[in-house]
């Protein structure tokens, strides 16, 4: 198999043998050997190192198909990128420097790759990695080891190829001449070795002196030998499952460990911790990496300060047992507003309440002012309303009496509200009020009890539950409840003998929600149509803010999941 730098065929003209080291790689069809791949790569590293000294990068452009074969003088590299260097508008900066410089020893570094494996560099892993992710080279592909793809190539271009695509700043090279520094002779290696190293290296050798009387001839160039060894330094190398770069312990175990120099500062410290997690064996860089640091000291600051607050707060402002304290603002507005609220004293259910169809109360017709002056805009005009007779629900529906309905109609039954102390609340607590129901099942339920006693049931109105409500006490509110609605008939009845008017849960209303009429109205139903059912009264979940007689509340009658909503019935006579 022909060599890149075998003699031409007789047949062949020297401008023949002038051809792309692209078409070569193509017509070899295989991995050069490791001599061959870095004979070249020192010859296109020399060129490289000669642009930079110009403040020339070749950057891109530095690829194979740039790089012309010939076999009386060394790899050529088109000036394919100079041009736009040279003639800048203004020179470069000592970043633009460094970058450009970096840019092409991570292409040398992947051609060298490509050159022993035969393969181009696979592109990066949609992976998330630390640090690469803090890296400001984070742009340049991450380079694999060689040898898991050729097993033939030797430690010292593996170590090689790392050194030049290291994607940290302590451990990639600086410049080509710290990249070509790195080969030296062996420690066994003879006067005629190292001088065939010394010829392959980035700067030749120092001649002899000639001898008396002889004369000084050009000696022939002499192919390097492959017995070429890497300094002693920590050259690390990138691991293709993960992205890192891993230590030289993990290349060659027999190569002596070098202690790095202690962090001076805190962002190092903090590094050098990450890199010792980590095991990678390197610190992260870059700005983003600093900002991190910087993100988690104000959030450790934040927890402080918080962790002290409370302590101060306990020990020393809201009742640490022991400590002279003194009572917070929040113990202070509860204990005002539970000071001017009456006594609540649970009662134990009326017998009535475990009957199938609801217990009723006939309240007697008349006139009241429906609204209030001082209550939300919704609570106005005050008006004045005139109601007939009517019977309303003792209770409101429970579990029990909800259930036939469902058994009866094939209804689904209500979901379950998750209650934290009233685990499957709607078949184990029969006498609880039913929640979750749509005004939808409200209404339903209404219609289903009227086709089953032949008597008119449907929901109260508005007007007719504002007026049974006027002065009820306040019943299980959120102050009481602990967190749960009760069993219906246990808190105090109003006047006319009616329960949980103020708490338990909210009961629909048969209106739409809309604005109030100024002017009398005499069994009023509401507006002719709208969006939302009105719901009223006050609930275990609610405190005593909302829980007034003229409190308004509204909601979509199609929906179901409204935990602490229920309803009462209505028996008309009109």
């Amino acid at each position: 198999m022909p060599t890149a730098l075998d003699p031409p065929p007789s047949t062949l003209d020297n401008a023949a043998m002038n051809k792309r080291l692209g078409d070569y790689l193509k017509a070899y069809g295989a991995p050069l050997p490791s001599q061959e791949a870095l004979d070249l790569f020192l010859g296109m590293a020399r060129i490289v190192h000669g642009m930079h000294e110009q403040f020339a990068f070749y950057g891109q452009e530095l690829r194979f198909d740039n790089v012309i074969l010939s076999a009386e003088q060394p790899p050529r590299v088109l000036d394919c990128g100079v041009p736009q260097s040279r003639l800048s508008a203004k020179s470069p900066t000592p970043e633009d420097v460094a970058q450009g410089i970096r840019r092409d020893i991570h292409q040398l570094g992947m051609m060298l790759y490509q050159m022993v494996t035969g393969q181009p560099v696979p592109e990066r892993h949609a992976t998330h990695n630390f640090r690469t992710d803090f890296d400001e080279t984070s742009d340049l592909l991450p380079v694999p080891d060689p040898r898991t793809v050729n097993p033939a190539v030797s430690v010292e271009i593996a170590r090689l190829v790392a050194k030049a695509t290291a994607r940290d700043a302590q451990s990639r090279a600086k410049s080509i001449g710290e990249l070509l520094a790195l080969l030296e002779p062996s420690p066994d290696a003879t006067p005629e070795e190292t001088a065939k190293v010394q010829s392959a290296s980035l700067v030749p050798a120092a001649s002899a002196p000639a001898e008396p009387g002889q004369a000084s001839e050009a000696s022939p160039p002499v192919r390097r030998e492959a017995r070429v060894t890497l300094a002693k330094r920590s050259l690390p190398v990138v691991s293709e499952r993960t992205g890192f770069v891993v230590n030289e312990a993990a290349v060659k175990r027999d190569t002596p460990a070098v202690t790095p120099a202690p962090p001076a500062t805190l962002v190092e410290g903090l590094a050098q911790a990450f890199a010792d997690l980590s095991g990678t064996g390197e610190r992260p860089t870059g700005r983003g990496f600093k900002f991190f640091v910087a993100g988690m000291s104000c959030l450790l600051l934040l927890v402080v300060s918080l962790i002290t607050y409370r302590i101060v707060e306990k020990f020393f402002l809201g009742g640490g047992t022991g400590v002279a304290t003194r009572p917070t603002v929040e113990a202070l507005r509860s204990k005002s507003e539970t000071s001017n609220r009456p006594i609540f004293t649970p009662t134990p259910a009326p017998d009535d309440t475990r009957a199938l169809l609801p217990a009723l109360v006939a309240v007697k017709g008349g006139s009241f002012e429906m609204g209030s002056r001082d209550g939300q805009p919704d609570e106005q005009p005050v008006h004045r309303v005139t109601l007939s007779d009517f019977e309303i629900g003792k209770y409101e529906v429970t579990n029990a009496q909800y259930k036939a309905f469902c058994d009866a109609t094939g209804r689904p039954y209500p979901e379950e509200p998750n209650f934290a102390r009233l685990r499957n609340y709607f078949l184990d607590y029969p006498h609880h009020p039913v929640v979750r129901v749509s005004w939808d099942d409200a209404n339903a339920y209404c219609v289903w009890l009227s086709e089953r006693t032949g008597d008119l049931y449907r929901l109260p109105t508005e007007a007719e539950w504002e007026y049974v409500a006027r002065n009820s006490p306040i019943g299980w509110d959120s102050y009481h409840s602990g967190g749960a609605p009760h069993e219906v008939g246990t808190s105090p009845p109003n006047e006319l003998g009616i329960y949980d008017l103020m708490g338990n849960v909210w009961e629909w209303c048969a209106d739409w929600y809309g604005s109030y009429p100024a002017e009398p109205q005499t069994n009023p139903k509401g507006p002719p149509r709208g969006t939302h059912k009105v719901l009223r009264g006050c609930s275990w979940y609610f405190s005593t803010v909302p829980c007034r007689p003229t409190s308004r509340f509204r909601f979509d009658p199609t929906l179901n999941y409204w935990f602490n909503g229920g309803f009462r019935v209505v028996r008309a006579k009109h």
